[in-house]
């Protein structure tokens, strides 16, 4: 007695090229809300940057090392949170908007994961622009701290091209200005990443056939 014939059905697959344009795509329509996601990231790790220029320029004048005071790392955490928080709601915001599009791509073929995906990288690229930005406006308040009196654009320069006062392990050789790149791409990203977890395991865990029913 012969076996009874099997259907082979190849596996479903969506490359990062791919995943990467289409969340451009997504990204290009809805331009006006990603800049106001990132507007969040941007201020939480535009004020982080700004704390570690006074401090780097207080560190640079002082002649010892310097570091954050207690209630400024509370501000500080305080505001990161409350960034986490602007992020998630925007994305829940988003996933709602966005419900019918995911339950046809779910119809299509696309897989849990492939969802996912698409919102970690929009939540990657906020960061990295949200981290650039902030960066800038750290650079920037320590321009406008260098009119300030017995400061000058040269204690600053100083501090911004003197080995960190940021604790970066392995990296303390580098320039604060380097430095505070560093960090504040990676606490962007980061920050983009946790706030936008939620919302892309709930896209994720749509059911297509209500999706499709959904109206916002």
């Amino acid at each position: 007695m012969s076996a009874a014939p099997s259907l082979e059905i190849g596996k479903i697959t969506l490359p990062f090229g791919e995943a990467f344009r289409i969340a451009m795509e997504d990204i290009r329509r809805r331009f006006i809300r990603m800049m106001i996601t990132a507007a969040s990231v941007i201020l939480a790790v535009g004020f982080m940057d700004a704390l570690l220029v006074l401090t780097a320029v207080g560190s640079a004048m002082g002649g010892q090392a310097a570091s954050l005071k207690p209630f400024q790392l509370w501000i500080l955490f305080i505001s990161l949170l409350v960034c986490v928080v602007g992020i998630m709601n925007s994305m829940l915001i988003a996933v709602a908007e966005r419900t019918r599009e995911i339950g046809t791509w779910k119809c299509l073929g696309a897989l849990d994961r492939h969802v996912l995906l698409l919102f970690l990288i929009e939540a990657m690229l906020i960061g990295l622009v949200g981290g650039i930005a902030g960066w800038f406006i750290g650079i920037i308040t320590g321009l406008i701290y260098s009119f300030q009196p017995n400061v000058g654009i040269a204690g600053v320069t100083e501090a911004l091209t003197s080995p960190s006062v940021i604790a970066l392990p392995g990296l303390s050789f580098l320039p604060s200005i380097v430095s505070m790149l560093l960090l504040s791409l990676l606490i962007a990203i980061s920050l983009s990443m946790i706030g936008t977890l939620y919302p892309a395991y709930r896209a994720a865990k749509l059911n297509p056939a209500e999706a499709l029913r959904y109206e916002v």
